[in-house]
C-alpha cells in the first residue's frame, strides 16, 4: 500500500515536565516546581548512541544491497532505489550526529567538563525509569509484593527492547530481499532467495507473539501499579488525565487491526506512549528530580514511527506463471505425445488454458497440429486432458480459443484454475483476484482537513496529533478552492476519534478550519 507522507508529527514536547505536577501542592510533602528543563550533556550522549547505532545497522543494510547489486541478481532497478533510500537516510543520520557532537564539543569548552559516553542507548533508557520505580516513593505506597511484581516488570521492559530490535532487523531484510526474488527468474536463485525470506518471516512469527505476551505482563504490571498509587495519594487530577489516554489508546489499537504486519509490535509503541505519560507525571508529581529530567530526555518510540507500524509485506512463495499465448509453430516442438509436460496446477491467482479435448486414451502428438506450448494431465476420471496456452485473463483464452477454432480446430473452450482449484466453464467475472465477497459493503473511513495554519502546523497542534493519532499519518496538500495549504490526518475507521481529534486540536488552537471527511 503506498502512501503519500510529508511528515510524522510524533511526540517530542508532550514527554516534557507537566505543569500538571505543579498545579496543586500533593498531600504530605513537599512540592517539587519543575521549570523546563535545558538539554542536559548526558541526554545528548545517549541520543548520540542511538544515532551511532542507527547509522551501524543503515550501513549494514546498505552494504549487503550493494552485494546484491554487484552480483548476478535481478531486480538491479529496484535495488538501486534501494540503495539510493539508504544511502540518503545514512547520510542524515551523520548531518545529525556531526551537529550533535559540535553541541557536546561546545559544551564540554564552555562548561570545562567531559562526561564518558553512555555504553549503549536502552542502558540510558533505563536509567530513567529505574530511578522512578526503584525509590522509597513506591516502596511506602505499594505492598511488598506488588512491588516486587514492577521491579521485575522493569527488568522484563529491555527484554521486549531486545526482541523488538530483532524482529525490526528481520523486518529490514525482508524489505531488501522481496523486490530481488520479486523479479528473479524460476530456479536455484528464486529458490535460495525465498528460502531466507521463509527463515526470516518464521522468526518473526515466533518473535511477534513471544512480544505481545511479554509486553502485556509489563503493561498490565505497571497500569495496575501507577493507578494504585496515584489513588492512593489522591492524585485524581493525573488519573482523569491517563483515563483519557487510556480511551483514545484503545481507539487506536482498534484501528490498527489487520492495518500492519505485526500489530504486537504497533500495540507496544501506543502502549508505550500511555505508560511514559504515567511515568513522567508521578515523577513530576513525586519530586523525583533526576528520574523526571532523565525520562524527559527519552524519545518516546512513536517518534519513529516506521519502526513500529511495518506495512505488510507478501513474504508468500511467488507464483512463477507460465503465461504463453497458443500458436502453431513450424517445426514442430513435439516430437511425441511424451514430451507434452503435465500441466502446472498453481495454489493462488488465476490462470486461464484452451482445452483442445478430453480422451479416454493418450492421443499421438500430430492430433494438435503443431500448437505450442502443450499441457497435458489425466483426472479421476481416467481421461486424458490436453491443453494449449496460459493466460492471465478470461479475454486473452477467449480470443486465443476462437483463433484456434479458426485454424480448424473442432471444440477449444476456456478452462480455468482458480487458486488451484479447477473451473470447467468460467465466464468473464471469474478469478480469483477480480471475485469479492456476496454482500460486501464499501468500508467508509474518516479524515481530518486542517486549514489556516499556514506553511506548517504549530508545535502544540503537532504535540496533539502525535498523541490523539499516533500512527496516522500526516500529509501536505493544497485547498482546492483556495491554494493554500491544507493538512490532512488519517485516514480512522472510528468516527469518533476523528471527532475527537478535531476536539482537542480546536482547544489548544482555536482560529484553525478543520473539517471532518468521509471518504472510501
Amino acid at each position: 500500500m503506498e502512501r503519500r507522507v510529508l511528515k510524522y508529527f510524533l511526540l517530542l514536547s508532550l514527554l516534557a515536565p507537566l505543569t500538571l505536577a505543579a498545579q496543586r501542592p500533593a498531600k504530605g510533602r513537599k512540592t517539587v516546581v519543575q521549570q523546563p528543563a535545558p538539554v542536559s550533556y548526558d541526554s545528548l550522549a545517549m541520543r548520540r548512541n542511538e544515532l551511532a547505532g542507527k547509522e551501524a545497522r543503515l550501513k549494514g543494510r546498505l552494504d549487503e544491497a550493494r552485494e546484491l547489486f554487484s552480483s548476478d541478481s535481478p531486480g538491479k532497478e529496484a535495488l538501486g532505489a534501494n540503495i539510493v533510500e539508504l544511502e540518503q537516510a545514512l547520510f542524515d543520520v551523520r548531518a545529525d550526529l556531526e551537529s550533535l557532537s559540535e553541541t557536546m564539543a561546545r559544551m564540554e569548552r564552555e562548561q570545562g567538563f567531559s562526561l564518558p559516553v553512555m555504553p549503549a542507548a536502552t542502558a540510558a533508557a533505563d536509567n530513567g525509569k529505574t530511578m522512578l520505580v526503584d525509590n522509597d516513593y513506591f516502596r511506602d505506597n505499594l505492598s511488598a509484593a506488588d512491588y516486587k511484581q514492577l521491579l521485575a516488570a522493569q527488568k522484563k521492559e529491555s527484554e521486549v527492547a531486545e526482541l523488538i530490535g530483532k524482529l525490526q532487523e528481520n523486518y529490514d531484510q525482508m524489505a531488501l530481499l522481496l523486490p530481488v526474488y520479486h523479479v528473479a527468474v524460476k530456479g536455484p536463485q528464486a529458490d535460495s532467495l525465498h528460502a531466507r525470506i521463509t527463515a526470516l518471516a518464521a522468526e518473526n512469527e515466533r518473535l511477534a507473539p513471544a512480544i505481545g505476551d511479554l509486553w502485556q505482563s509489563v503493561f498490565d504490571t505497571k497500569v495496575y501499579a501507577y493507578n494504585y498509587v496515584l489513588d492512593k495519594n489522591g492524585e485524581s487530577d493525573i488519573l482523569a488525565v491517563q483515563e483519557k489516554q487510556m480511551n483514545n489508546m484503545l481507539l487506536l489499537e482498534a484501528e490498527i487491526e489487520g492495518e500492519y504486519m505485526y500489530e504486537e509490535v504497533a500495540r507496544y509503541a501506543l502502549q508505550k506512549l500511555l505508560i511514559a505519560g504515567y511515568e513522567i507525571r508521578i515523577a513530576d508529581r513525586a519530586g523525583l528530580t533526576g528520574a523526571a529530567d532523565s525520562l524527559n530526555s527519552l524519545t518516546p518510540p512513536t517518534s519513529h514511527i516506521d519502526d513500529y507500524f511495518l506495512p505488510v509485506l507478501d513474504t508468500r512463495e511467488r507464483m512463477f506463471y507460465d503465461f504463453a499465448d497458443a500458436q502453431i509453430v513450424r517445426p514442430a516442438k513435439y516430437a511425441n505425445i511424451n514430451q507434452v509436460p503435465q500441466v502446472e496446477i498453481f495454489p493462488r491467482g488465476s490462470m486461464y488454458r484452451i482445452l483442445l479435448g478430453a480422451y479416454s486414451r493418450p492421443q499421438p502428438v500430430s492430433v494438435f497440429r503443431n500448437v505450442y506450448p502443450l499441457s497435458q494431465e489425466t483426472k479421476a476420471d481416467r481421461k486424458h486432458y490436453y491443453y494449449a496456452g496460459g493466460y492471465a485473463t478470461y479475454a486473452e483464452a477467449e480470443e486465443a480459443a476462437a483463433r484456434l477454432k479458426r485454424q480448424g480446430f473442432r471444440n477449444p473452450r476456456v478452462v480455468a484454475w482458480h487458486d488451484g482449484l479447477y473451473d470447467a466453464a468460467p465466464g468473464a467475472e471469474s478469478g480469483s483476484a477480480v471475485t469479492e465477497p456476496s454482500g460486501q459493503t464499501t468500508r467508509i473511513r474518516y479524515r481530518v482537513e486542517i486549514g489556516g495554519a499556514g506553511e506548517s502546523l504549530s508545535r502544540v497542534v503537532r504535540d496533539v496529533i502525535s498523541t490523539q493519532a499516533a500512527g496516522k499519518e500526516v500529509s501536505r496538500t493544497a485547498d482546492p478552492e483556495t491554494g493554500e495549504p491544507l493538512f490532512v490526518v488519517g485516514s480512522f475507521n472510528n468516527k469518533t476519534l476523528a471527532e475527537a481529534l478535531v476536539q482537542d486540536i480546536d482547544t489548544v488552537e482555536p482560529g484553525l478550519t478543520i473539517r471532518i471527511v468521509a471518504v472510501q
